[in-house]
């Protein structure tokens, strides 16, 4: 995999080598970002390692349908990653394709009332990348925020499990799910280095590194505040 870093900044964005073609990656290299080109196993696009987007011209969104592509595209998406988008670049209603609008309504809304996948329109590739960038930034200021996850307690071991490991940066439900099933247990999850955590499918050298710094750092102690008054 072809690794190109861009700045420090922590927005990060792995793209597929397919997507080459799009004319994205041009436009990507000029942002402020960590691009990483290679193989995506599932979507074209994944953002800080948490958000998987498979995007389509409103061209191809109509030949997905009816080829059959656009609904085991999104069961894949459903079934692998946690949280993932369907970005369709361009106005599906006005193509050079004879298409029944009724048609291309029911596989949007069968897209996010039935798949609930959310469904965003782009007007081009430049809107494309901003969209791209906007979701990064929104989701790494999601990190400073410390979730309640809804109050939620599980009761059973392995829900447990998954629930402390989910409390790890960029690790979803999914991601819990496969650090848990390659190393064992929560404790070889924890414990494990960078180079193990980068051999589970998804994460990366920077989420790797952001689950090593939040395991180690250090927090700085004032000594005037002893605890006794």
């Amino acid at each position: 995999m072809a690794l190109i870093l861009l700045s420090v900044m922590r927005v990060k964005i792995r793209m597929d080598y397919r997507e080459k073609a799009s004319g994205l990656i041009d436009l990507l290299q000029e942002t402020e970002i960590i691009l990483e080109v290679g193989q995506v196993p599932y979507g074209d696009y994944i953002i800080n390692e948490v958000i998987t987007i498979e995007r389509k011209t409103a061209r191809d969104f109509l030949i997905s349908i009816i080829d059959g592509r656009l609904f085991k595209q999104l069961s894949n998406l459903k079934k692998h990653c946690s949280r993932p988008l369907l970005l369709i670049e361009g106005n599906p209603y006005e193509t050079d394709l004879a298409f029944d609008p009724l048609a291309i309504k029911g596989a949007l809304l069968s897209t996010q009332a039935i798949w609930h996948v959310p469904v965003i329109f782009s007007s081009s590739k430049e809107e494309t990348r901003d969209t791209f960038l906007i979701l990064g930034r929104q989701e790494e200021s999601r990190l400073d925020v410390v979730p309640l996850r809804g109050g939620y307690r599980p009761k059973r071991l392995k829900s447990k499990q998954l629930f402390l490991i989910q409390g790890l940066p960029q690790v979803g439900p999914t991601m819990a799910k496969r650090l848990l099933e390659h190393f064992g247990s929560v404790a070889k999850t924890m414990n494990a280095t960078v180079a193990e955590l980068m051999r589970v499918e998804g994460i990366g050298l920077v989420s790797a590194k952001a689950i090593r710094a939040i395991l180690d750092e250090e927090i700085e102690t004032d000594p005037f505040q002893t605890g006794i008054e």
